[in-house]
């Protein structure tokens, strides 16, 4: 497993922490979760991606959500969040960054 998780592909220690131990709760068997890495690596080898996150590992064994994890927060708290003057100035920061930013955000605009 050390060469697998020490290959090409990133893998935090929050995902090696959440298959030995189970912190979430997923409920499922170690050998399983386990299994679940695994396959998640390859497959992000396969695709050419570089890392598993966290957040992708708990969600595909099942385990509970980090309650402040954005994908774990409903929409509405999240546009709470616009009300901040820095979280504000942080997505201007990011549409101003790059035309391709900006781009992003025009084409889903006009969905």
């Amino acid at each position: 497993m050390r060469d697998l998780v020490f290959g090409q592909v990133s893998v935090s220690y929050s995902v090696l922490r959440e298959a030995a131990f189970d912190y979430q709760r997923s409920g499922m068997p170690d050998h399983q979760r386990w299994d679940v890495l695994r396959t998640m690596i390859d497959t992000a080898l396969a695709s050419g991606r570089e890392r598993v996150t966290a957040t992708e590992y708990r969600k595909a064994i099942g385990s509970r959500p980090i309650p402040n994890q954005a994908d774990a927060m409903v929409p509405e708290a999240i546009v709470r969040q616009l009300d901040r003057p820095d979280a504000w100035a942080a997505v201007l920061d990011h549409i101003a960054a790059s035309a391709t930013n900006r781009r992003g955000v025009l084409l889903r605009l006009s969905e």
